[in-house]
């Protein structure tokens, strides 16, 4: 079976990959990796972030300290930030986090496509909202709780502190 993936390229092994076992995958071919070919797949967590959800190691030897010679936080933090331009393309083309004239269910609903967005490239997206605003971190988390308390964002998860 490890034959068929040596000929094949990094594409057309995301692409088997992912018809087979869903995700997304991202793969390569390095003589300076721990392993001469590799995919990892990754998954969005419940903060947004992609998080690594699979691997596929073909080597001629797989050993405990290759294994956990694999930079997880690298290839996350990798993905991340190619995601992340994208995440802030879509905070530029949100309206200004204001509440103007809005309607309090109205705001919430803001609150929460802006948290969101933010919450998929910053691990404190209240901090980040808040900088974005130009308010006090207290505000946004008041704003984040009327979100929540109206179903716009699902409920608070204690952090990694």
């Amino acid at each position: 079976m490890a034959d068929q993936w040596q000929d094949m390229d990094e594409g057309q092994i995301e692409t088997a990959l992912t018809r087979a076992f869903g995700g997304m995958w991202r793969s390569w071919v390095s003589e300076k990796a721990p392993f001469k070919r590799a995919a990892a797949q990754f998954t969005e967590g419940k903060d947004g972030r992609l998080v690594m959800s699979g691997l596929l190691v073909l080597d001629d030897a797989i050993t405990t300290d290759r294994l956990k010679s694999v930079p997880v936080r690298a290839l996350e933090n990798s993905w991340n930030l190619t995601k992340s331009e994208a995440a802030r393309e879509e905070i530029r083309g949100l309206p200004k986090l204001e509440r103007g004239g809005r309607a309090p269910e109205e705001f919430a609903q803001l609150v929460a496509e802006h948290y969101k967005a933010w919450a998929a490239i910053v691990p404190h997206p209240v901090a980040a909202m808040a900088a974005d605003a130009g308010v006090k971190p207290p505000t946004v988390h008041g704003w984040v709780r009327e979100a929540r308390l109206r179903g716009f964002l699902p409920p608070a998860s204690r952090g990694k502190g």
